[in-house]
């Protein structure tokens, strides 16, 4: 996948018939500019620093820095855009939570449109996911680390061969 400067996941599974849920990874938007997205920075919240510490993630958060303020006055001001606790109605990020909210995308492509996808971009008005893309991203979000084209055969994903030859997944 390489580096994106969007803010997503990617989900990885086991490579048993099961194929559960086994880790997942944080793909963070990008500190500089790039392509019309504002910078970006991710902070986490752990479960740490107490006795029985899992120092897992309990919460994301994604700030904006505003551009404009920034060219204007000079004034570096960042602004809360998301935190996966409002957004996403998480208190534990963990693969099985992370395979439920990808479940949830799957099943309701207006909370897909309304949260992820304009996360994604960062409210960028023009930007609009049909039918084609918000399979696409789905697929993206299930191939964390998976060369296997039928992973994604549930979605009818239009031209899988080709995703996946170039996403090159390892």
């Amino acid at each position: 996948m390489g580096h994106t400067h969007q803010d997503h996941f990617s989900m990885m599974y086991s490579e048993e018939p099961d194929h559960h849920p086994t880790g997942f990874q944080f793909i963070s938007p990008s500190l500089t500019t790039y392509s019309n997205l504002k910078p970006a920075i991710r902070v986490y919240t752990l479960d740490g620093i107490h006795r029985k510490s899992t120092y897992r993630p309990l919460k994301s958060e994604t700030w904006l820095l505003d551009l404009n303020r920034a060219n204007e006055r000079n004034e570096t001001v960042w602004k809360l855009e998301y935190d996966s606790v409002t957004a996403y109605n998480m208190t534990w990020m963990v693969p099985d939570t992370m395979h439920q909210l990808y479940k949830r995308f799957k099943q309701d492509k207006g909370f897909f449109d309304k949260t992820f996808w304009k996360f994604k971009f960062h409210e960028q008005p023009d930007s609009s996911c049909d039918d084609n893309c918000y399979k696409y991203n789905l697929c993206e979000m299930i191939t964390g680390r998976s060369r296997d084209p039928n992973i994604c055969k549930d979605i009818s994903l239009d031209k899988q061969e080709e995703f996946f030859l170039r996403h090159k997944m390892c």
